[in-house]
């Protein structure tokens, strides 16, 4: 072979190797990572041709699949009472993603689940569309329509709230709630216009309407947390003391708290001076002054130690979706400690860390760890997974869980809570006010459970309103009569 031809021959073989490389690094080494892409076009054909399984409440799916004429897009993704159930659904977009119950059940909704193989297999055979399995959740439909209907009725066109209700005994999630809300529906849209404005106007509002405040935003408790410096004083005692709910706490002051190495003061609500400091009337008429006090004489590492006992800096519980977490500050001066320990400085919590704290006192003591899934389907509605109780804390005992219990009794017969009166049931709980920033009302909170002595249901409520009177702007009106309403649609 002469040398020009040899040149030629080494140049087209070390082409082939080249393109030989080249396939394999672009179908095997970077597949996955091309199919993934976000601009892959495939992905969406693929995810539209799919019979897409089902979000099911009770025996109604609120998302579910209908066939379109396209032959492109397949189906098309529908939520019933889109805005009302869309904290747990979240959306399935072909231009946006998913979220949610769509994001964190995705390989068993659109059919890759492994357990779906021999299923999808026989359907593939028979010429039939792969479809997905369902999910069954936790939701009971009249407490989360209840909730809905309650909050959205309450809230202005400026207002935020966000409710969480729990089965104490078990963790399943029975409602959740945001406000203000959207519909999934139009960025499930097959028309990309009508997803890409709708996306537009939601990104534009400053309410953030895609935020699921239940579980991913952040708030002071306020009074809530009083729940926890109550349980922290009778699990530790106080200066060497044991304490029950009919301790009269020595020196506590009733009317205001001068701060150590501080110039400021805590005061009580409307500037009134306390009754009494025994611990359960403190409790009941929600002292500041008191609890203010209890908390400094504790110190940092007994309230410290109580808060994360019941979920505080600890990560946010998955349920499936990850869940933001609930912060109480560390190395705490005196004056901060004090602040604190009302629900207040730096203190925040989750609506559904908010329905944790009630469920402790309800369960005796145990935190169940929230769960969102009752069960998994495969594409026949046949069971193939199916939840259970799982402890997430057990923050305290049975014994102080039980005097807690009858202190949040005495909130509503003859405290701060007069509106879970007379509905029917006993009701434990306890009601929160805080602060925030210049000109804005307060955040007004209900945690509770019912009934009282044998608990089917805890449930938190938040709402911040800057549109309503500035008197109204408490717990006991404001988010009370939404927990009522919640309450009674649980017990029936």
């Amino acid at each position: 072979m002469n040398r020009p031809i040899k040149k030629v021959a080494i140049f087209c073989f070390a082409l082939f190797a080249a393109l030989f490389l080249s396939g394999n690094w672009i179908q095997v080494v970077k597949a996955s990572s091309y199919s993934a892409h976000p601009d892959n076009y495939r992905n969406t054909i693929y995810n539209y041709q799919v019979d897409r399984g089902s979000i099911i409440v009770g025996s109604t799916n609120v998302a579910s699949s209908t066939p379109t004429k396209s032959t492109t897009l397949k189906y098309q993704r529908v939520y019933s009472s889109g805005p009302e159930y869309a904290p747990v659904t979240g959306y399935f977009s072909s231009n946006y993603g998913n979220s949610n119950l769509e994001q964190y059940e995705n390989t068993l909704l659109n059919g890759k689940d492994t357990r779906l193989a021999t299923q999808n297999f026989i359907r593939k055979a028979e010429g039939k569309d792969q479809a997905g399995g369902s999910v069954v959740t936790t939701i009971n439909a009249k407490a989360q329509d209840a909730a809905y209907q309650a909050l959205t009725s309450e809230l202005s066109s400026v207002g935020e709230g966000a409710v969480a209700a729990i089965n104490p005994k078990t963790g399943a999630i029975l409602a959740l709630v945001s406000a203000p809300s959207y519909d999934p529906n139009k960025l499930a849209s097959s028309s990309s216009k009508t997803q890409n404005d709708y996306a537009t106007q939601l990104a534009n509002n400053s309410l953030q309407p895609k935020l699921d405040r239940a579980l991913n935003q952040t708030y002071p408790p306020g009074s809530t947390f009083k729940i926890v410096t109550s349980a922290a004083a009778l699990t530790d005692g106080l200066n060497g003391q044991t304490v029950t709910p009919s301790t009269s706490i020595p020196n506590a002051p009733l009317s205001t708290l001068t701060l150590p190495q501080s110039t400021s003061t805590i005061s009580n609500s409307g500037g009134e001076t306390c009754n009494s400091a025994v611990l359960m009337d403190a409790f009941a008429q929600s002292c500041n002054t008191v609890f203010g006090y209890v908390g400094m004489q504790l110190g940092d590492s007994n309230v410290q130690s109580m808060a994360q006992g019941f979920g505080f800096n600890k990560t946010g519980p998955t349920v499936p979706m990850t869940t933001s977490t609930s912060v109480f500050p560390s190395n705490l001066s005196q004056a901060q400690l004090a602040q604190s320990s009302i629900g207040q400085f730096d203190v925040t919590m989750t609506p559904l860390e908010g329905a944790m704290m009630a469920s402790a006192v309800a369960n005796g003591g145990t935190i169940e760890a929230p769960y969102l899934i009752a069960k998994e389907l495969d594409t026949s509605g046949n069971v193939i997974a199916s939840a259970s109780p799982t402890t997430f804390s057990t923050p305290m005992s049975g014994s102080v869980a039980s005097e807690l219990s009858t202190m949040m009794q005495d909130v509503v017969t003859s405290g701060t809570a007069t509106s879970l009166q007379n509905i029917g049931v006993s009701v434990a709980a306890k009601t929160g006010t805080a602060e925030r920033g210049t000109g804005q009302n307060p955040v007004a909170w209900m945690v509770a459970y019912a009934p009282a002595n044998n608990p089917q249901v805890a449930v938190a409520v938040m709402v911040a309103d800057n549109n309503v009177q500035p008197s109204d702007a408490f717990g006991n009106s404001l988010a009370g009569p939404i927990a009522a309403s919640v309450i009674k649609a649980v017990i029936g």
